[in-house]
């Protein structure tokens, strides 16, 4: 779908907000087809390096207020202390302590924050990160965050595999967010590395993942060299595909002189499943069975039938 068909899909279906300027990296959101309202939200400061994608959950008033309560935690440490994960928990404190907030009321968050030649992310839920690297054919699209979702964690165990995960009814069910449960502990997972030439990162909600195979969103990647004109051809591509969910990217070029650094990843992550787990089954309407169940539980319960 070329830039003026997006366009005009917008017209009738939602508007596409974007970034603008030419800059080092570009973000987009639309609504989808099948919801009334977009819950995601999305912010950048380049001069600061620091990106984040959100994704409400709750439906309505709640997912706007909990990816909104996000994105401004994050403003706040860009603005101040740069801790990252302190905002995240910030942000989750927030939600819980909220008079307006229930249990079905949280977010998703991934965020990318620069430190001179080298980037970290931070992730609680199923937004993710991709890493694009040149090279043959498509180049390499690499997923960096690992889902806390159900459905991971039926893989990771073992009880379902990768090609039963995509069409599981319950692909959409989060096991980890920011808000969304009375448990004020949360964990976050963390993976670090240095930027190499010609990389680029993808930050998305699961309105993309959850409907473009990550083949199509590589090439896409490789054949727009213009952040803007991927941003809203990966857009398009997850509207082409039924846009079923808010649909929120953000497109980020290594920085120019690239490193040269060739050092590991590095990674931390929290416990695989934590018991503030959060169940949505249209994430709009939640499921309370996973919020109200630890991790371990939501599994034995899917082991004996329950769910």
């Amino acid at each position: 779908m070329s830039e003026a068909k997006v366009r005009e899909e917008s017209r009738h279906s939602g508007t596409v907000q974007r970034t603008s300027g030419p800059r080092r990296s570009a973000g987009a959101t639309h609504p989808g087809y099948k919801r009334e309202q977009n819950e995601d939200a999305y912010w950048a400061d380049e001069q600061r390096g620091i990106w984040v994608v959100a994704d409400g959950l709750g439906g309505h008033q709640a997912g706007e207020i909990a990816s909104k309560t996000v994105v401004e935690e994050i403003q706040r440490s860009a603005a101040t202390d740069r801790h990252y994960e302190r905002a995240l928990q910030r942000a989750h404190a927030l939600l819980l302590g909220d008079e307006q907030s229930t249990a079905n009321m949280g977010s998703t968050a991934v965020v990318v924050a620069e430190d001179g030649a080298y980037f970290h992310i931070y992730w609680v839920g199923d937004s993710r990160a991709y890493l694009w690297s040149p090279g043959a054919g498509h180049g390499r699209l690499k997923q960096l965050t690992n889902d806390h979702s159900y459905v991971q964690m039926l893989v990771d165990s073992g009880a379902i595999n990768s090609t039963e995960a995509a069409s599981h009814p319950n692909r959409h069910v989060i096991t980890r967010c920011i808000g969304g449960s009375t448990n004020p502990r949360l964990d976050i997972d963390r993976v670090s590395s240095p930027w190499h030439a010609g990389q680029r990162l993808l930050l998305c909600s699961d309105g993309l993942s959850a409907e473009v195979e990550s083949e199509q969103i590589s090439a896409i990647l490789a054949g727009n060299s213009d952040n803007r004109r991927a941003a809203d051809l990966l857009v398009a591509a997850a509207l082409d595909a039924g846009g079923k969910d808010n649909i929120t990217v953000q497109v980020i070029d290594a920085p120019d002189p690239a490193p040269t650094s060739v050092q590991k990843w590095t990674s931390r992550t929290g416990k695989a499943l934590h018991a503030s787990a959060l169940g949505l089954g249209s994430r709009g309407t939640l499921a309370v069975a996973a919020c109200a169940l630890g991790a371990g539980a939501v599994l034995a319960a899917w082991l004996f039938g329950i769910i």
